[in-house]
């Protein structure tokens, strides 16, 4: 298992990689489509505000039906953009999950390589020690003498 868990560590950091570019490229895209949501409302203000102060007041019926008709239309194209704009939230949402998960299991690697790598120094510490009481068994006996 020692000699995978480099490997394992590896795929892990690629992946993590990956989901992190991911979720990069989801928040750019929802903050542009929040920009383009503030565009839309501010354009509509704009609208309204130009036709209470401009031609409404005097216009046919025919100006008026296809203001209305374009107002519908602008408020269409809003109710949309505030999906396409929930959508990618809930895109980075379950995005931020991912990468949460994912760099996760790459920690659950190094752990494990930093609990085997405590483990091998116990052991080899244990040895050293052994062969030092070894030495120094050796040492006194022949000190001691037959």
């Amino acid at each position: 298992m020692d000699h995978l868990l480099p490997t394992l560590i590896e795929g892990a950091t690629a992946a993590r990689d990956k989901e992190s570019a991911r979720l990069q490229q989801l928040v750019q895209a929802l903050r542009q489509s929040e920009a383009t949501l503030a565009r839309l409302r501010e354009f509509r203000v704009e609208c309204l505000a130009r036709s209470a102060a401009g031609s409404l007041g005097r216009a046919d019926a025919v100006s008026l039906q296809t203001y209305q008709g374009f107002m519908a239309r602008l408020d269409q194209a809003l109710l949309l953009q505030g999906h396409d704009l929930e959508r990618k939230r809930q895109a980075v949402t379950l995005q931020q999950q991912r990468l949460a998960a994912s760099q996760q299991k790459l920690l659950a690697f190094q752990t494990l390589v930093r609990r085997r790598a405590a483990v091998h120094a116990l052991k080899e510490s244990r040895r050293a020690q052994r062969e030092c009481d070894e030495f120094a068994a050796r040492a006194l006996a022949r000190a001691t003498g037959p």
